[in-house]
């Protein structure tokens, strides 16, 4: 899965050197869908394909499509809904996985696309909330705010009219306590799963993490004040992974009490143990302790940080359904009528 701001600036890359771009946008899906809501697509005038809305035959079909409105040059916007079966009604995607998705296509222009893509891809690297619309008549981003219990993408049809909206604000997010070689690994991983990452770590002269110059390190005297500088907690895993028992302590009473959905703390039986005695003295409930995963990850057997941080990345991704954000982030059958 190719990271979102990194599709959108691929896509604004295109309009940048005078290219047109197909943009094929799945806006709601059933159960059983290989296309799912969020999922997008992009071919430019000049061939180059990046993202996918379910792969197969239908999307091939689509990049047809593409091609042949590309080198027409004009487009009206639409939005179709396609059967992934091969009996009852509906138009077939010619896949047989069962579900359905609706798609919306829209052809981006060099001339009156580029400006608004370079605001979206500006507002995406500075993580600041907006909302992208696009209808028949146009595309545009309206000011908006991050809103946890609506859906990230909503569609309202009829026969007439209809109204996409996108919440450009990444939902999901990981800020790693730490930047050594699993800190690395792990922020590599979850990039490359469009995860928003940040690590932290006291050291001035930290190697590692610098060599993923996309994921922002922030330098503290205190792993414990970590926790206070992260806008939206209740959408935030965290990932301990200090160096030290007593800065591994430190990160943790700066979050345990807060509402993070997944704190993971790295570390051995014997470590963790001393870890937890220490934030038993600072008054950490039983409760509070009982929340957090540790060891780190799924039981893989891993040794390297690259096992490592897939058995961390696995785990997040086993436990978010349980997460009523991740829920509405995911929206299955968002679609509704006006």
């Amino acid at each position: 899965m190719m990271p979102q701001i990194q599709f959108w600036k691929t896509l604004l890359q295109a309009l940048q050197r005078g290219q047109s771009v197909f943009l094929a946008l799945v806006v709601g899906h059933t159960k059983g869908s290989p296309g799912t809501t969020g999922a997008k697509l992009l071919v430019t005038s000049e061939g180059t394909i990046a993202g996918t809305v379910g792969g197969g035959i239908m999307e091939h079909r689509i990049i047809e499509r593409a091609t042949q409105v590309l080198q027409g040059g004009s487009f009206r916007p639409e939005i179709q809904t396609l059967v992934h079966c091969q009996e009852g009604t509906g138009q077939k995607s010619g896949l047989i996985c069962a579900g359905s998705q609706t798609n919306l296509y829209y052809l981006c222009s060099p001339t009156s696309d580029a400006t608004l893509m370079d605001q979206l891809a500006v507002l995406l690297g500075q993580d600041n909330p907006a909302i992208l619309w696009i209808s028949p008549a146009e595309m545009a981003i309206r000011p908006g705010s991050v809103s946890l219990r609506q859906p990230i993408i909503h569609l309202t049809y009829s026969a007439e009219a209809w109204l996409y909206q996108e919440q450009l604000f990444n939902r999901r997010r990981l800020a790693i306590f730490g930047g050594g070689h699993c800190a690395l690994a792990l922020s590599r991983v979850m990039e490359d799963l469009n995860y928003a990452v940040c690590v932290f770590d006291t050291r001035p002269n930290l190697k590692p993490c610098q060599q993923n110059a996309s994921v922002p390190l922030q330098i503290l005297e205190d792993y414990k004040t970590a926790g206070e500088t992260l806008s939206y907690p209740e959408i935030t895993c965290v990932a301990v992974m200090t160096t030290e028992v007593c800065t591994d302590v430190r990160a943790l009473l700066g979050v345990v009490r807060r509402p993070f959905p997944y704190i993971g703390v790295m570390g051995s039986p014997a470590k963790l143990s001393t870890i937890w005695a220490h934030l038993q003295q600072a008054g950490v409930s039983t409760d509070d302790l009982a929340n957090l995963y540790a060891p780190i990850g799924l039981p893989l057997n891993s040794h390297t940080p690259e096992e490592i941080a897939i058995a961390v990345a696995a785990q997040i991704l086993q436990e978010r359904d349980r997460w009523e954000f991740w829920r509405q982030d995911r929206g299955d059958a968002l679609a509704q009528a006006i």
